[in-house]
């Protein structure tokens, strides 16, 4: 009675193995027959343009939290992902902790295109002084809504500091403007 027990546990374990190496074969023949497909990001929407901000009370050497009105009018864009956007801009009020050192923001922007569509983007904001007097302010986010709806973004705006001794000032700097950019990216 004994062999015929072990006799019966061998032969499950000899079917539980064959099984597993059925499996196995078949997983690896899929797996070789069908190579996964790379992902790819692919860029929706470029844009070059120009920025402005205005700071509520003035930025200073000292870090304080500052009222920033900013606006950019991208008058230059190529989109594969709505072709027919060729321009497109916002204006907006954040406010942010920041210094004539650097600083940071968040920011929920809608950005309205030549077409009438609409992008709105929340971002997180770095700012950051280079030695040329320029802001240089770089925001990561996500399409929350409308056109390209989950897409990546980065903004990017170098803003020139035309008065650097303000900083310096009880008043601080109370404008800045330059060259500002956006891309909107489709992450694969």
């Amino acid at each position: 009675m004994r062999t015929a027990k072990l006799g019966k546990l061998v032969s499950a374990a000899r079917r539980s193995f064959a099984g597993v190496v059925v499996a196995m074969s078949v997983a690896f023949a899929v797996a070789t027959a069908a190579p996964a497909a790379q992902a790819v990001d692919v860029e929706l929407l470029s844009c070059t343009g120009s920025g402005a901000n205005t700071y509520q009370p003035g930025v200073t050497a000292q870090p304080r939290v500052v009222s920033i009105t900013s606006s950019a009018d991208y008058g230059s864009c190529v989109s594969s992902g709505s072709p027919t956007i060729t321009s497109g801009g916002y204006a907006i009020t954040a406010n942010g902790l920041v210094s004539c050192l650097g600083g940071g923001v968040s920011i929920t922007v809608t950005i309205a295109w030549n077409t009438g569509e609409t992008t709105t983007v929340a971002a997180v904001g770095l700012v950051v002084l280079r030695p040329a007097n320029e802001v240089v302010v770089v925001y990561q986010g996500t399409v929350t809504a409308g056109q390209f709806t989950g897409a990546a973004v980065v903004m990017t705006a170098a803003l020139l500091n035309t008065t650097p001794a303000q900083c310096l000032t009880p008043e601080g700097v109370t404008g800045t403007s330059g060259p500002a950019n956006i891309t909107i990216t489709q992450l694969g």
